[in-house]
Order: C-alpha cells, then sequence, then structure tokens
C-alpha cells in the first residue's frame, strides 16, 4: 500500500490569532502537516534555511500585507533564493485585483482570499502540490475579476471599493454582520459602516433592496 506524501507547511502572518486558528483547523486533514508557525516572514526565512538540509517545507501560506519584516511578496522574491522549490500560497483580506496580478508575476502558486472557508484552503493546498503549472485562485478572486471585467455592471457596481462589492454578496447570500465579520476578520461596527455606505452608493433604502439589487445584476 503506498502512502500519500504528506504536506509540510508552514504559515506566516502577523496576527498569531489568525496562523493559531488556522493552524488548528487544517489539522483536521491528515495529509497536511504544520511545521512552523511565524508572526514574521523574516523569521519564517531563517527557519526554512537553517532546517532545509534535514526538511523541505513544501508550502508556505503567508499574508500579504504584514507589520512586520518583510511583505508577502518581498517574502516571496527572498525565498526563492533559499528554498526555490517551497511554493508560496498568498491568504489576504485583499482581492484587489492589482494585488492578485503583483502577485501572479511575483511568482506565487497561489493567491486565496481570507473569506473563503478552510475547506478552500485545504484545496489550495492539494491542487498547488498536484499542479505547480498554474496559480491557483480562489473563487471568490476568480469571481471578483470576472464581475469587474462585465460591461453589463452599472456605474453602482463600478463605484464599490471591492471591500464593499464583497460585503455586499455576503448580505444578499444571507449572512447576518457577525458573520461577515468573522469571515472578514473584521468588527461588526466596520460591516456596518461598509453597509450605509453601499446602502448610499447604490441608492436603495434597506437590506431588501441591497438583497434584490444583487440577485438583479447577478452577484450571487
Amino acid at each position: 500500500m503506498i502512502t500519500e506524501k504528506e504536506i509540510n507547511i508552514l504559515l506566516v502572518d502577523d496576527h498569531k490569532l489568525v496562523i493559531d486558528g488556522l493552524s488548528s483547523l487544517l489539522h483536521d486533514d491528515t495529509r497536511i502537516r504544520v511545521r512552523g508557525v511565524f508572526t514574521s516572514g523574516l523569521e519564517a526565512l531563517a527557519f526554512i534555511g537553517e532546517n532545509k538540509s534535514q526538511q523541505l517545507i513544501d508550502i508556505v501560506i503567508s499574508d500579504l500585507r504584514m507589520t512586520t519584516g518583510v511583505s508577502g511578496l518581498q517574502f516571496a522574491l527572498q525565498l526563492r533564493s533559499i528554498s526555490p522549490e517551497t511554493k508560496v500560497i498568498i491568504l489576504s483580506m485583499s482581492e484587489s485585483p492589482d494585488d492578485v496580478r503583483a502577485a501572479i508575476r511575483m511568482g506565487v502558486s497561489g493567491y486565496i482570499s481570507k473569506s473563503q472557508d478552510v475547506r478552500d484552503i485545504r484545496k489550495a493546498i492539494h491542487e498547488v502540490m498536484r499542479d505547480s503549472s498554474r496559480t491557483y485562485l480562489s473563487q471568490e478572486i476568480l469571481r471578483l475579476f470576472i464581475d469587474l471585467s462585465s460591461p453589463q455592471h452599472p456605474d453602482e457596481i463600478r463605484q464599490l471599493t471591492n471591500r464593499e462589492l464583497e460585503i455586499l454578496k455576503l448580505i444578499a447570500s444571507e449572512h447576518t454582520t457577525s458573520e461577515i465579520a468573522d469571515q472578514l476578520f473584521i468588527s461588526d461596527a466596520t460591516v456596518d459602516t461598509h453597509r450605509r455606505n453601499i446602502i448610499q452608493k447604490l441608492g436603495v433604502k434597506s437590506i431588501v433592496g441591497l438583497t434584490n439589487f444583487a440577485i438583479r445584476h447577478g452577484l450571487v
């Protein structure tokens, strides 16, 4: 009987609560082994360099923007010279097309939104290991590119920020304020502020109006 190879990963995010939570959630996958969690990209680079002869890290899941050390893209660039075989998946709150394109140009192996379920993160890990010839993009990221490029969307949608568009979709999918806040790692008050801004920009009067608008324009 052939045993499937374990996937050794590191988690890098300057919010320890995020990486500790993700590490715990990934524990259920018997193939994935979290070999370290770091709040600094520089610490992760040092760990990989020191342990490369003993154990190859297959994938690093890194935040895009970190307040300490290096950014996710700088991390990916420096990692090439230390361990070119190691792949990088960006896990970020940003769904800006510019950020995604910059990550792709940097040669990362995947880009996932933090709004994704842990099952989607597991899928990204396995897909990147299975096929390293392409960049894995989560469905939310792919859908955003499609939505922004669609000529059918009115000016009201085009004036929404990426975060507002994301929250509009979640509202229309019947997520509560608390659920949206948990998925996006923001506060309930921030969700409420975004919702008020969306209502004002779209010229509707209520949550029902937001939902009807989203459905009418194919956002859900």
